[in-house]
This record gives structure tokens, C-alpha cells and sequence, in this order.
């Protein structure tokens, strides 16, 4: 019987695998599989779904999922396009949790909710019992189900893959241990928030935030793990000098808005995430500058094109979580970017223009600094408006005059 359970599941898994849909479709089937989840939740935890509901649970799911898959990847050294087909295709595991927690309890419906930990004790009993004793907060019946049939399969595939029982048994416990640790998030961020000595404020969005820098993390270090020359490559071609003059106006408008705003930003539970994820957006906006640099000198427009698309969204994504202001500071400096490097306009052809646009590159990276810490773009100190705008048209135009005096040697 074991055995013909083992072979199915073995046919099963090279079935998922070797499926020759473009990975796209995945993708587009992880955000259909979420959607019916967070309904079924919704109905299971009798919770009126407000926007901030959305994106709390749709970004732990997606912690759930990128770190499910990278374990699984490194555990079994399997390719990670491979295992990323299988995690999302068995994501559809995730349904049945809620439906359990429904005709378990006659239609009433059990609460999820995060681990209630208080103490190192609480910590070691929920983690062995798969969410503690109490069934009204935490781990729903449904969900320990479901936790149990996952950390079973990843032993199982692991296993399989590695022909190995104590490889197998490891990947499950740190599987299983990174679940816990999902569940365990406010406590966490409890310890944070004492560490730092910081104050709740109205409207908190420490936890969403928090998901959302662990999710942007994964993912990086997925695409890494995809294609790291690719990446190498990127970054590598990213204009350097430019992003160091860049760097240095993002700080200098930074102390511009501390010092004529001091009152307008605060230090919180919230804006303590702001750091890692502005961190984010800044490698963002180097690996879409390497690509249009990139894009210039090859036939494989297609793949570049992708890229950029992927970076445009990831960066509209993450400030969008931030602030309006952060928002919209970032669409200039890529607005810039875009109309210099790129078609129908691609002003960077165009001497004099090019050098312009470029000073307004330099102009708008010194707003967005001064934007970050709350103060309003057009409260920008006119003189190093003025200041900002001639240094980098003047460095840009020499800049220029020195690369013609190089090629034409």
C-alpha cells in the first residue's frame, strides 16, 4: 500500500514539474488560488474583509509560499523553477483548511489568528503542538491539518529527491519551524519594537510592513537563485558614478527635510520598516538603469523588457506600501529615467537635452530624500534647487565631452 501511495506521489510530482506552461500561468494561478483562500477565510472567520484584511493575509500567504519554496529548493537541489511550479500548484492545499474549520464547527467557522505568546514556555508548547492548546486563537483545527499534510509531503519530496531520511526529516523541521515562526510574528515584532524603545501610532502598519520586506527579501533571493548571472550582470552594469552623486542628494535631502520639517516625521513601529524597504527600492532603480544600459547593446530586447516590467512593478508596489509622497517622488525619478534612455523620446541622443534631464535625474533623487521624511516637494529649498540643477547639468555636459574625447582616441 505504502508503496503504491510513494509511486503516485512520485508520478504526481514529475507530472507538476515537467509541465511545459509558461511560468507566468503560475503566477496568475497563485493569485487565483489567494483569491478563493482569503473568501473561504473570510467566511470561516466570520471577518468583514476590509483592504487592510487583503493585504495582511495575502502577504503572510506569500511569505508562506516563497519561503516554502526556496527551502524546498535548497533542501533538494532541485531547480527552483521546478519546485516553484510544485509549491503553487499545491498551494490549492491551502483550501481545504478553512473548509475544514466550517464543518468541523457546523458552519460556525474558527478564528485564525496569530500564536498567543507570552513566554519561552508558551513558545516550546505551541511549537509541539502545532499552535498550543487554545483552538480559539492561533492554529484552527483546519490549519494544523493542513501544516501536518505539508510538512509530510516536504519530507516525503525531499526524500525522494536526496534519497536520504535524515536529509528529509531536516528539511521538514525547518519547514515546519519557519510555520511557527509566521505565527508567531507579533511577538516578534513585539521584541522589535522594545529593542528600539519605539510608540504604536494611529493607523499602524508595522505588521503588513514587515511581511512586505520579508516577501520583496524572498523573492530577491529567488530571482538569485533562478539566474544569478543575469543578476551579476544587472548590477554590474548599473552607472555607478551616477548612483553614488544619486545616494549622496537622496541624504542631503534627507537633512534638508529633518531640518525645515523636523515635526513632520517620527521614528515608529511603522517607519522603522520604511529603512530595509527604501533599501529595496534603491537596488531596484540600479538593476533598471543597468538594464536600459543593457537593453542599448542587444537583439534580446524581449528578456530586457520583462525586466524592466518586473522592476517597474515591484518598485510601484513597495511605495505605494510606504507613502503617497514616497510614492510619487519615486514615478519622477522613473518618469526621468524613462524619457532619458528610452523610446519614442530618448532624449540621451540628443545633446545638451540629455544633459538636462540627466541634472533633473540628479534633482529628482534629492526630492525623493526630502520627500521619504514627510516634508512637501515643493517646500524644497529653491537655492539648492538651483544649486543641485546647474552642478549636475555642468558634471553631466563634462561627463559627456570626456567619453567623446575617449572613443575618439
Amino acid at each position: 500500500m505504502l508503496k503504491k501511495v510513494q509511486a503516485l506521489f512520485v508520478r504526481t510530482v514529475d507530472h507538476v514539474e515537467e509541465q511545459a506552461t509558461p511560468f507566468s500561468r503560475y503566477c496568475y494561478l497563485f493569485a487565483a488560488i489567494l483569491s478563493v483562500r482569503l473568501a473561504l477565510e473570510f467566511f470561516s472567520s466570520h471577518r468583514l474583509f476590509t483592504l487592510d484584511d487583503i493585504l495582511h493575509i495575502g502577504l503572510w500567504f506569500t511569505f508562506i509560499v516563497l519561503a516554502f519554496l526556496l527551502q524546498l529548493h535548497l533542501f533538494s537541489g532541485e531547480k527552483i523553477i521546478k519546485v516553484a511550479k510544485l509549491v503553487i500548484v499545491f498551494f490549492s492545499i491551502a483550501l481545504t483548511a478553512p473548509i475544514i474549520d466550517l464543518l468541523l464547527t457546523g458552519g460556525i467557522g474558527a478564528k485564525m489568528n496569530y500564536l498567543s505568546l507570552h513566554s519561552w514556555k508558551d513558545i516550546a508548547w505551541s511549537y509541539v503542538t502545532i499552535g498550543g492548546s487554545s483552538l480559539s486563537r492561533g492554529a484552527t483545527p483546519g490549519i494544523r491539518i493542513e501544516i501536518a499534510l505539508l510538512v509530510i509531503a516536504s519530507f516525503n519530496y525531499v526524500r525522494t529527491k536526496k534519497n536520504s531520511i535524515i536529509k528529509g526529516v531536516i528539511a521538514a523541521t525547518c519547514i515546519y519551524t519557519i510555520l511557527f515562526l509566521s505565527g508567531a510574528i507579533p511577538f516578534l515584532l513585539g521584541y522589535l519594537v522594545n529593542t528600539f524603545q519605539l510608540q504604536y501610532q494611529h493607523n499602524d502598519q508595522s505588521t503588513v510592513l514587515l511581511l512586505l520586506v520579508l516577501d520583496v527579501f524572498l523573492f530577491c533571493f529567488a530571482l538569485f537563485r533562478y539566474s544569478p548571472v543575469f543578476i551579476y550582470k544587472i548590477l554590474k552594469a548599473g552607472p555607478w558614478p551616477a548612483v553614488a552623486a544619486a545616494i549622496l542628494l537622496v541624504i542631503t535631502g534627507a537633512y534638508l527635510a529633518l531640518k525645515n520639517y523636523p515635526g513632520n516625521w517620527l521614528l515608529t513601529p511603522t517607519t522603522l520598516f520604511w529603512f530595509p524597504l527604501l533599501l529595496a527600492c534603491c537596488i531596484f532603480f540600479i538593476a533598471y538603469a543597468g538594464v536600459q544600459k543593457l537593453e542599448t547593446g542587444t537583439n534580446n530586447k524581449a528578456a530586457y523588457a520583462q525586466a524592466k516590467n518586473g522592476l517597474v512593478l515591484l518598485l510601484l508596489i513597495v511605495t505605494v506600501m510606504l507613502s503617497e509622497k514616497i510614492f510619487f517622488s519615486a514615478a519622477l525619478l522613473w518618469g526621468l529615467l524613462f524619457i532619458l534612455n528610452e523610446a519614442p523620446l530618448a532624449l540621451k541622443k540628443i545633446p545638451v537635452l540629455r544633459n538636462v534631464v540627466a541634472a533633473l535625474v540628479l534633482l529628482a533623487a534629492a526630492f525623493a530624500g526630502f520627500c521619504i521624511f514627510n516634508a512637501p516637494m515643493i517646500g524644497f529649498p529653491p537655492v539648492w534647487i538651483l544649486t543641485i540643477a546647474v552642478s549636475g547639468f555642468a558634471a553631466s555636459f563634462v561627463m559627456t565631452l570626456l567619453k567623446k574625447i575617449n572613443s575618439s582616441k
